[in-house]
């Protein structure tokens, strides 16, 4: 959590802020804010790594067993 100070009026935490007004903010680097204590959030956090592929292709059927099991 950041003190921050508003430089103009703008809209932050479902608030209108007013220029010099100081408040505790939480969310990312915002221009119109001036940061007094504390930094920024980060906004790009590094995503986990995924697997390439999800799932697995299905075996192709020959023509012996295409018609198997269809009653």
């Amino acid at each position: 959590m950041a003190k921050v100070r508003a430089k103009t009026i703008c809209f932050v935490d479902n608030g209108l802020r007013t220029e010099g007004v100081e408040f505790d903010y939480v969310g990312p680097h915002n221009t119109n804010l001036e940061y007094l204590d504390g930094e920024p959030e980060d906004e790009e956090k590094p995503a986990a790594k995924s697997a390439t592929k999800k799932w697995m292709p299905k075996a192709k059927q020959t023509a012996e067993f295409a018609g198997a099991g269809a009653d």
